[in-house]
């Protein structure tokens, strides 16, 4: 008879922990189940059975489920474990050699301690769960949880080791000197350590139990031999070969590479002890009868799960019912391949049920797979060249929204996934140090900008009580636009310097607008007089006779206005424009030239601007330089212009027109630089008038 089980589908492996993102419920009901190994239906002849294994001599090991358990962790780590780890030995992966009997495969089930996303912890939190995973669970479970812990531990302790050494390098330090405690890497070291020793414990200890029994089922079997050759009733015979198949069940798991031969062995002898009884024709049919019983019912709870949506639990299941099948006696010879085919048969479609399944899932998790390279590719090509703060944020937000998606597909279970996820943290870390980067020099920005501002708050506080009103005003207000531009400095000494520098310039200017306040007070008297001069002014009329002694007259009435006393700031501009309207009404009654009208005009305005000091005239002058080169610009753009027309008639409409523009740019630049001219000698003249009475001031005294 065929033992069909060696052909059936082999169950998918349990693949390395995933080491990125939570995993999502579906792959940990995949994951659970991917561990089980396939059960392999033994037959209960023996010959049979060696036949099919000289067919597939690969066929899998029969494998059912041990009840050995470690001890747990302790409440408190001793510090005296039997082997403490080096720094060299905390890199490597755990190499305790694992021992497996031949029902090891139900310690497989990852369900039993789910694995969390240790890649989001922090290393305090790494650290923590060692800790609690060693004090809570079987030591056997915790190898893969380890190895992540470990790894990523790792990473973050040597991350930072090399961070504060790249410092202490940057600070002038030598490499050689550098030193830097870890206490949560300490810590780690004692968990580690212990962690192995139990271990590797757990595996001798195993190991011993597992050769004794061995041992135990090898004398079994020689009981079992011995059985035939009694010289003793069938009954006792009979009771004795239940006890040793009693003693046989009890007894655990052997060592793997023990269990096929050591099956078959026994089996034999069964067969030969039940041909050894056939005499006894009624003890055997009723064995066979209750064997029968018991195989049908095995059959009717495998149908169960086929029929069952559950296939992890299910799968789980059926293990136990090849464990089961297997420690049943025979059946009647005729009935054996019946019963083995019906059980098998079930078994194969359960297999082929979870293997469609899985075969979905897989095809799911690459197309998820393939979500998590867009994902990456998308980062790795987001700019990280900004100058801006508010690019950073825009892009930060950008990287945040990136991570929530990649966490939000979850952890797979495909051998591509830790290379993606690698991936995807060196996306993320050259984005951080770009980022990083720009802050850090940005930081140092803000600190240079904080020692600008600190020197322009000085210079404030220097000014804020000086009494030279004009000039400290004009400075205030230049310092006042170099403080704008300057940057932004360190929020923690924002608000307080501007409240210092706003406090140091609001105390000059509320002094000069105390001061302004009472000069206007006794300005009063002066806007009296100029009013009564403007109404009798606008009253008054040049004689039209003669031309050049209305000029002269006229002249006499700016140089009284000129001579007035100054008005309050608030009605300065009112009585000025209300002269200058009258002046201007005055040439064009007489009807003055009007280059001379310009010149005469502004001679009065010069002489406004001189009574105000030096600094207004030196401005105005300022300003007609720069609409001096605008005209000159002009200028030459409308001769360029004209050179178009060089061919054309100069009686064109056109053309005249051209020409007329280019006299009146000519006229206005020869005007501006009269102005200038003008406003040089009035400055040229006060400084001599300045240092002649400096000399008699000196002299004076001498």
């Amino acid at each position: 008879m065929d033992d069909t089980q060696n052909n059936l589908p082999q169950g998918e492996e349990q693949k390395p922990e995933e080491k990125d993102l939570p995993q999502k419920p579906i792959e940990m009901e995949e994951a659970a189940a991917s561990a089980e190994k396939p059960v392999k239906l033994e037959d209960e002849n023996p010959q049979a059975e060696s036949e099919v294994q000289a067919e597939n001599p690969s066929a899998p090991e029969p494998e059912t489920t041990t009840e050995t358990e470690a001890e747990t962790a302790s409440e408190e780590l001793e510090a005296d474990s039997e082997v403490v780890l080096s720094d060299e030995d905390l890199e490597k992966d755990d190499d305790t050699a694992e021992v497996q009997g031949d029902e090891d495969h139900e310690e497989e089930h990852p369900d039993e301690l789910e694995m969390p996303d240790y890649a989001e912890y922090n290393a305090e939190d790494l650290v923590g769960a060692a800790f609690k995973l060693l004090r809570d669970h079987p030591i056997q479970k915790l190898k893969d949880h380890f190895a992540a812990i470990r790894k990523y531990l790792m990473n973050a302790l040597n991350e930072e080791r090399a961070e504060k050494l790249a410092e202490f390098v940057e600070q002038g330090g030598n490499e050689i000197d550098f030193e830097f405690i870890q206490p949560l890497r300490e810590q780690f070291r004692t968990i580690y350590s212990e962690y192995r020793n139990r271990r590797r414990k757990f595996y001798e200890d195993l190991s011993a139990q597992l050769d004794q029994n061995l041992l135990v089922k090898k004398n079994l079997i020689e009981r079992l031999k011995e059985l035939v050759n009694k010289e003793e009733s069938i009954g006792e015979t009979f009771k004795d070969f239940r006890a040793i198949q009693e003693e046989w069940r009890s007894t655990g798991p052997v060592p793997r590479n023990e269990s096929r031969d050591l099956w078959r062995t026994y089996h034999f002898h069964v067969e030969n002890f039940y041909e050894y009884i056939k005499i006894n024709k009624e003890l055997r049919d009723l064995d066979y009868k209750k064997n029968k019983e018991h195989k049908e019912e095995l059959v009717k709870k495998a149908q169960v799960i086929l029929d069952g949506n559950d296939l992890r639990e299910g799968f789980k299941q059926l293990q136990e019912l090849h464990k089961e099948w297997r420690q049943i006696g025979p059946v009647e010879p005729e009935l054996r391949e019946e019963l083995w085919q019906q059980f098998s048969g079930i078994t194969r479609q359960i297999h082929e049920k979870r293997d469609e399944y899985f075969k979905e899932l897989r095809t799911k998790r690459e197309e998820l797979l393939e979500e998590k390279r867009k994902l990456v590719a998308q980062l790795k090509n987001l700019p990280k060249n900004h100058t801006k703060h508010h690019e950073w944020q825009k892009a930060i937000k950008e990287v945040n929204s990136i991570q929530d998606a990649f966490k939000k597909i979850g952890r797979l279970n495909v051998a591509d996934n830790d290379a993606v996820w690698e991936q995807f943290r060196d996306g993320l870390r050259d984005f951080n140090q770009a980022k990083n980067q720009f802050y850090k020099e940005l930081k140092k920005e803000h600190h240079d900008n904080l020692e600008k501002k600190r020197s322009l708050l000085a210079r404030a506080e220097e000014l804020k009580d000086s009494e030279n009103w004009r000039d400290t005003a004009n400075e205030l207000k230049r310092i006042q636009a170099d403080w704008k531009k300057i940057g932004h400095v360190p929020k923690s000494e924002s608000d307080k310097i501007w409240k210092e520098f706003r406090s140091a310039c609001n105390h000059f200017f509320d002094r000069l607008t105390a001061h302004n306040k009472g000069r206007d007070e006794k300005f009063e008297a002066n806007a009296e007089e100029r009013q009564t001069f403007l109404d009798e002014l606008e009253k008054w009329a040049p004689d039209l006779s003669d031309k050049k002694e209305a000029i002269k007259a006229i002249k006499a009435k700016i140089g009284e206005w000129r001579k007035m006393g100054p008005s309050p700031k608030k009605l300065r501009n009112e009585l000025e424009g209300r002269f200058n309207k009258a002046i201007d009404s005055f040439f064009k009654a007489i009807d003055l030239d009007r280059q001379e009208s310009q010149r005469i005009r502004f001679e009065n305005k010069v002489d406004s601007l001189a009574a105000q000091g030096e600094r207004e005239l030196q401005r105005e002058r300022d300003f007609l330089r720069r609409k001096l080169d605008e005209a000159k610009k002009e200028l030459i753009q409308l001769e360029n212009n004209l050179g178009f027309f060089s061919s054309s008639n100069p009686n064109s409409p056109i053309v005249k027109e051209a020409t007329k523009n280019i006299d009146a740019q000519k006229a206005n630049v020869s005007s501006l630089q009269a102005q200038i001219k003008m406003l040089g000698q009035k400055i040229k003249s006060m400084r001599e008038a300045e240092e002649k009475s400096s000399e008699e001031t000196q002299g004076s005294e001498e």
